[in-house]
């Protein structure tokens, strides 16, 4: 009996956090902060949950569907001509948000073995959300660098030093809150499992 209704809650907490992450893809203001060129998201706070409740695999897969989202996104709703061509592309929409919740995941796992699972959870959400920051932004870098430093007005050969300031201004807030927000969530969820 104890299994099935774990099932079940696993089941029933996959499913809310997958619409979620559809629904923060497609309403204005929910998962993204619009700054051109880029949309500072605040959507891995929901992959690094689902790492952290569920486990990495489970991580992995809502981070799978927030990547597979983004680029129907991308496709059918573009921003700008830059989000076509950036946002269509797997390396940069699928992969980063798919290594969110293994590296959030397995960051948790990895101090929760040693009895430490609030220090996880903050960490492990600073990880996540680093890793999508760093390998979306680098994976523009090396694929559409030219691109994109003509979209934030800038040379070529100082794409490298604006890409750094996003990260330190944009990804570090994002990291921060990712921080905050996500254990707190993480942490309820847990508690009525346990009930």
């Amino acid at each position: 009996m104890k299994d099935s209704k774990n099932k079940t809650y696993r089941i029933a907490i996959l499913g809310i956090l997958t619409a979620i992450i559809i629904i923060q893809n497609f309403v204005p203001f929910l998962g993204n902060i619009p700054i051109p060129p880029l949309n500072p998201t605040i959507i891995q706070i929901t992959v690094i949950i689902a790492s952290f409740v569920l486990g990495t695999k489970e991580g992995m897969f809502v981070g799978g569907v927030w990547g597979v989202v983004r680029m129907i996104k991308a496709y059918t709703l573009p921003a700008s001509p830059l989000d076509l061509l950036l946002f269509t592309n797997p390396l940069i929409s699928l992969i980063p948000r798919i290594l969110i919740g293994l590296t959030a995941g397995m960051t948790f796992r990895f101090f929760q073995k040693k009895g430490k699972d609030s220090l996880g959870m903050a960490v492990g959400a600073v990880v996540g959300s680093l890793t999508n920051t760093v390998l979306v932004l680098g994976f523009i870098a090396l694929l559409f660098g030219n691109e994109y430093a003509a979209a934030l007005d800038v040379a070529p050969t100082n794409l490298m030093s604006a890409l750094s300031v996003i990260v330190a201004t944009n990804g570090i807030a994002e990291a921060v809150a990712s921080a905050i927000l996500a254990p707190i969530v993480s942490k309820a969820l847990l508690k009525v499992r346990k009930r």
